[in-house]
C-alpha cells in the first residue's frame, strides 16, 4: 500500500496533496535543479504534501512519520535558493504557507504574534495601520516568518537592529516527537531552531517586537572609483564613533556591474558607471548629523536624492536583474569587511575565467562583517549551465578561504558545514539531533551531510574533504577550463526583451505572487498562482504531458494584477496569462462551469474579503 493511502486512513480532514502534477510544485525552491542531479543524486518529489490547519494536525503528521520512519520537510514560501526544502529522499512535505494567521497584536507592548506561514508584508501592513512597523526584515517581504528564522535572519535594517533573533520575544516549536514547546531567546534550546533549516523541529508560532513607524526615509547614494575605495569609505565610517551615532538603518554596497544592470533594465543612465554605497536614515536628526560628518570627506561624489530614493524603494526587488538572464546563480557568504574588496577582486577574476560577469550586492551587518551576495547571469536551458553551476560553489570556496562562512547550507552548501560550525559546535548539534529526533525524520539528507540514491555512493563527492579538494582544483584550473568551455560553448548574452518562453524562465520562483494571490488564498493550490501557471507554461513549451484538470487551473484567476505588481522580475504577467489561456483553451476548451464555481467560491470566502480589507 502506498504511504499516502496509509496516511489517509488516519488523516481526518487534513488537506493532502498527492497528485503528481501538484507535487511537482513542491520539488524545488527558487533554484533550478539540473536533470543530471535528479537522475544521479536525488528523488525530489515528495510522497505527498500536507497543509495543516492547526498544531494538532502537525503533531498527527509527525506521529505518523515517526511510526513509518519517513522524512518530514517543513516548507514555507520556498523563496530560499540552496535546496533546504527539496525533498531529496521523498517523504512528507509540511506546507506551512497557508498557515499564516496573525493571532495577536499588542500595540502597547509593540509586539505581534503570528503563525509560521505569516508573510512579513502581512505584518507590516497591519502594524503600519497602528503606527508600528517591522524592525529587521528580509529582501523578500513575501517570504514566511518561520522560513526566514530557519534559513537566514540578516537583511534590511540589520545594521541598526541586528539579527532577527534580537526581535523574537518567543517561539512555539513542535519537536519531532510531537512535543509543543514555547521557547525564548534565554532558553538553552532556542538557538537550535534558528538558521538550522528545520533539522530539529517545526516552528509554528512567533512573537515579534515591532518599532514605531519612522518619521521619514533619508537615503544617500555615494559613488566611488573602485570597489576598494567604496569599502575604505565604509570602514572609515565604521571606525568613526561620531558617524555611527547617526544610526543608519542600512549600509549597502553595489558594484558598478550591478548598477549598470539596473540602468539596462530601466533603459536609461540613471546611475553612474561606478561602485556605490547606499546609506539610509529614518530621522532628520540622524540625517543631518551624518551629512555634517560626510561633508568632511574630500571629493565625496553623491548621487541626486531621487536616485538614492529609487534604489532604496527597489530594495525588495533584488532579483529583478534575472530578466536579463534569464537564470541567476548566487553565492552568499558572511565575510569580514576587511576582506570584502579583495574577495570581490578574486571573484570577478574567477568569473572572467569562465566568461561570466559577476555583480555584487552586500549588506553591512555590523562593524566587522558583511553579508555579500556574489551573483551572475546565465541560461539554464543551455549546456554551458553545467559549467556555470560549479562556479557558484567556487565563489563560496573562495570566500571561505578568506575567512567567510556560508550563509546557510541546504544541499548546495552542505559540504561547507565545517566553515559554519567548529567541531565542538557541530558535535553539540548532532547530539541534540540524536536526542530530539532519534528516527532522523526532520529534513534529512542535507545540512549535516548529503544523502543520495544508489546506496549513497554519489554523495561521496559532497564529503567536505573531497569536495574542498575538487573545488580548489577547479579554481586552480579555471584559467584553462573556463576558457576552453567558453571557446566551445560561447558566452551567455544578456536578454533585451522577453518572449513567451523567456518569460517563463525569467520567473524568479520567489513566491511573492503566492502571498498576494486571492485564488491561492481560497484554493490553497499553488498551481493557480503565477508561479504555478508559469510552471505549466514551461511544460507546454517543452511538450511534456499536461492533464485537462491541470490545465484548467489557468482559468482560476481573478486577473487582479496583484502578482504583476509585486513580481520580483517585473514580468508582464497579464499578457502572459492571455496567451496561456488561449493555448489551453485551444487544446482543452474553456471550463465555464468551473470558472463560475471558482468565482462564487472567492466571493463567499471570508479569507478573501479579510485580505481585501487588510490591504485597503
Amino acid at each position: 500500500m502506498k504511504l499516502v493511502e496509509e496516511f489517509k486512513k488516519i488523516a481526518g480532514d487534513i488537506k493532502i496533496i498527492d497528485k503528481v502534477e501538484e507535487k511537482e510544485m513542491y520539488s524545488h525552491d527558487i533554484g533550478d535543479v539540473p536533470t543530471i542531479m535528479t537522475k544521479t543524486f536525488f528523488e525530489i518529489q515528495p510522497d505527498f504534501v500536507v497543509q495543516p490547519k492547526n498544531v494538532n494536525e502537525i503533531k498527527q503528521v509527525l506521529m505518523f512519520a515517526n511510526e513509518k520512519k519517513v522524512p518530514v520537510i517543513p516548507r514555507g514560501a520556498a523563496s530560499w535558493g540552496f535546496g533546504g526544502v527539496i525533498p531529496t529522499n521523498g517523504g512528507i512535505v509540511v506546507d506551512l504557507s497557508p498557515f499564516r494567521n496573525i493571532l495577536y497584536f499588542n500595540k502597547a507592548q509593540k509586539t505581534i504574534t503570528v503563525e509560521a506561514g505569516a508573510r512579513w508584508s502581512d505584518i507590516d501592513i497591519l502594524a503600519k495601520k497602528e503606527g508600528l512597523c517591522l524592525m529587521t526584515y528580509p529582501s523578500s517581504k513575501f517570504s514566511t516568518v518561520a522560513g526566514w528564522i530557519a534559513t537566514g535572519g540578516y537583511g534590511i535594517n540589520s545594521f541598526r537592529y541586528g539579527h532577527l533573533i534580537q526581535q523574537i520575544v518567543s517561539m512555539t516549536v513542535i519537536t519531532p516527537s510531537g512535543e509543543s514547546k514555547k521557547i525564548t531567546p534565554t532558553d538553552p534550546d532556542f538557538m537550535y531552531y534558528v538558521s538550522t533549516e528545520g533539522e530539529f523541529g517545526i516552528i509554528v508560532e512567533v512573537n515579534l517586537k515591532l518599532r514605531d513607524v519612522p518619521q521619514a526615509s533619508y537615503p544617500h547614494l555615494f559613488y566611488f572609483g573602485s570597489d576598494g575605495a567604496a569599502f575604505d569609505f565604509i570602514q572609515n565610517f565604521l571606525k568613526n564613533k561620531e558617524a555611527q551615532s547617526a544610526k543608519p538603518n542600512v549600509i549597502r554596497f553595489l558594484d558598478e556591474t550591478h548598477l549598470s544592470d539596473v540602468n539596462q533594465l530601466m533603459h536609461s543612465q540613471v546611475f553612474k558607471k561606478s561602485a556605490g554605497v547606499l546609506l539610509e536614515f529614518s530621522t532628520l536628526e540622524d540625517d543631518e548629523k551624518f551629512l555634517k560628518i560626510a561633508l568632511q570627506t574630500d571629493n565625496l561624489d553623491e548621487a541626486p536624492r531621487y536616485v538614492a530614493s529609487y534604489l532604496w524603494n527597489e530594495r525588495l526587488f533584488g532579483m529583478k536583474t534575472k530578466r536579463l538572464g534569464p537564470t541567476i546563480l548566487a553565492s552568499e557568504s558572511i565575510i569580514p569587511i576587511a576582506s570584502a574588496a579583495a574577495f570581490i577582486k578574486k571573484a570577478k577574476k574567477l568569473g572572467a575565467n569562465f566568461g561570466v560577469e559577476i555583480f555584487i550586492d552586500s549588506y553591512i551587518i555590523d562593524e566587522k562583517t558583511a553579508l555579500i551576495m556574489t551573483n551572475f547571469l546565465c541560461d539554464s536551458r543551455k549546456k554551458r549551465y553545467y559549467i556555470d553551476l560549479p562556479l557558484q560553489t567556487m565563489l563560496t570556496q573562495t570566500a571561505v578561504s578568506m575567512g567567510a562562512e556560508p550563509y546557510g547550507l541546504g544541499i548546495w552548501n552542505a559540504a561547507f558545514i565545517d566553515h559554519l560550525y567548529n567541531s565542538e559546535k557541530k558535535q553539540n548539534l548532532l547530539a541534540y539531533k540524536a536526542k530530539v529526533d532519534p528516527n532522523n525524520i526532520m529534513n534529512p539528507g542535507k545540512f549535516f551531510g548529503i544523502q543520495s540514491k544508489f546506496c549513497n555512493i554519489p554523495a561521496v563527492i559532497f564529503r567536505p574533504a573531497i569536495f574542498r579538494f575538487s573545488i580548489n582544483l577547479l579554481i586552480l584550473l579555471s584559467p584553462v577550463v573556463g576558457k576552453i568551455a567558453t571557446l566551445l560553448m560561447g558566452k551567455d548574452q544578456k536578454i533585451d526583451s522577453l518572449d513567451f518562453e523567456l518569460t517563463t524562465h525569467a520567473c524568479a520562483k520567489c513566491g511573492n505572487c503566492i502571498a498576494v494571490c486571492p485564488a491561492y488564498l481560497v484554493t490553497k493550490n499553488e498551481e493557480v498562482t503565477a508561479k504555478g501557471k508559469i510552471a505549466l507554461a514551461k511544460k507546454l513549451i517543452e511538450g511534456r504531458p499536461v492533464t485537462k484538470e491541470e490545465a484548467e487551473n489557468v482559468f482560476m484567476c481573478m486577473h487582479c494584477r496583484a502578482c504583476e505588481e509585486i513580481c520580483q522580475t517585473n514580468l508582464e504577467l497579464m499578457m502572459l496569462w492571455d496567451a496561456l489561456e488561449k493555448r489551453v483553451e485551444a487544446k482543452f476548451g474553456r471550463p465555464e462551469e468551473k470558472i463560475a464555481e471558482f468565482l462564487k467560491r472567492v466571493d463567499d470566502s471570508k479569507d478573501y474579503w479579510e485580505m481585501v480589507d487588510r490591504n485597503s
